[in-house]
């Protein structure tokens, strides 16, 4: 792959890293966020539309691309170990059992919403099953998603259909618990997780994979080693977007203005068919700005911090435990969510500059530098098609 390419696909992997932070960061700062609703003291209209433009544009669409680019890095990774001589097969069983402890301390100490543990277990299919063909990897892909959003979409209608239930008494708990000492946070968050993996696992998991098939067809057909004309990409933007976006809207809708515990099953069921449009679009614009003057620049901004994004995403879970819970400052439900946003936005602004700093004195991050270590069966300071 040329370096101008591999700046892109890191320059995409860092675009999804801060997507995901945008996320994930109103499980620290809004404990209701778990149940799909929000904390009732931060219901203004000011914080409601900032709630509902994040869903809009943010929820559920950067995993998405995340998992994309795990699969296609898979396949990176394979073609590295072959060339090497190696065993591929050896080499990514060490990566996954990595990933699967380094997933089970984030999700148990950190953040119960860990993604790791299960990029782990899907990876072990995906590995069972690397030598589908490349047409069979995209309707298995295609129809992982699609069967997996039609089944939540299903559910989701007739939960709305029936009505709303009772606000869950173990969301209020779970709300003081994050900010009463360090050891209850530890508890809230190790219960949450170990309640929640089977249902992350048996849900986001097979969504996950599905798109880990389209990532490895991807790689197989070089989609991101090669440019890919302006007309394609005009045209899967001008496509794909609008219906993403229309989808996205109302699915923000419902669940920032509908009854949360109502229709958070429906909108995740929505968001499930129609986000990788969404996703697909935002890629599509991203790859023809890159190919930009000011683009140029952009990719060059973002790309660092996509080199090291395994150190970036569990640093990011430290910082939002340290600002929100009582692990530090115990700010957990007690900003407004324009506040919350803006702390996002600083945390990504902050790792796109250290990230930078950092690799114009080392090769990889801390993170990467252990899982490489672990996939190579030695110390590594580098490594081929990461």
């Amino acid at each position: 792959m040329g370096s101008a390419r591999l700046r892109e696909v890191d320059a995409l992997r860092s675009f999804a890293l801060g997507g995901i932070l945008m996320v994930n960061i109103w499980y620290f700062a809004d404990a209701f966020t778990l149940a799909g609703e929000i904390s009732p003291n931060h219901r203004s209209a000011a914080d409601l539309a900032v709630r509902f433009t994040v869903a809009a544009l943010f929820e559920a669409k950067f995993y998405l691309l995340f998992s994309f680019l795990f699969g296609y890095s898979f396949d990176l990774q394979w073609r590295a170990a072959i060339a090497a001589t190696a065993s591929p097969v050896q080499r990514i069983q060490r990566r996954l059992a990595a990933l699967f402890v380094l997933g089970l301390l984030h999700g148990l100490v950190l953040f119960f919403g860990d993604i790791l543990l299960t990029y782990a277990l899907m990876g072990l299919i995906l590995l069972a099953t690397h030598s589908l063909r490349t047409s069979t990897a995209v309707i298995t892909g295609s129809a992982l998603i699609g069967g997996i959003g039609s089944l939540i979409l299903a559910v989701g209608l007739f939960i709305a259909g029936a009505g709303a239930g009772a606000p869950s008494a173990a969301i209020a708990v779970n709300s003081g618990a994050l900010t009463q000492s360090p050891s209850s946070v530890f508890a809230a968050n190790a219960d949450n997780f170990l309640e929640n993996v089977a249902g992350v696992v048996f849900v986001q998991g097979p969504l996950s994979l599905g798109m880990f098939y389209l990532g490895l067809a991807a790689a197989r057909a070089r989609l991101l080693e090669r440019p890919l004309s302006t007309r394609i990409l005009t045209t899967t933007a001008a496509t794909c977007l609008p219906v993403g976006l229309a989808a996205g809207v109302f699915q923000a809708y419902l669940t920032t203005y509908g009854s949360g515990d109502r229709f958070s099953v429906l909108a995740f069921g929505i968001s499930t068919l129609t986000a990788p449009l969404q996703t697909a679009g935002y890629v599509s614009l991203l790859l023809l700005l890159f190919r930009t003057a000011a683009g140029a620049r952009l990719c060059g901004l973002l790309a660092p911090a996509g080199r090291m994004a395994l150190t970036n995403y569990l640093l990011q879970s430290v910082i939002m435990a340290l600002v929100f819970t009582a692990y530090g400052l115990r700010l957990s439900d007690g900003l407004p969510a324009s506040a919350v946003a803006g702390i996002a936005v600083v945390i990504f602004a902050a790792q796109l500059i250290l990230s930078r700093l950092l690799l114009a004195r080392i090769r990889i991050g801390p993170a990467e530098w252990l899982l490489r270590s672990i996939t190579y069966g030695r110390r590594s300071t580098r490594a081929p098609g990461s």
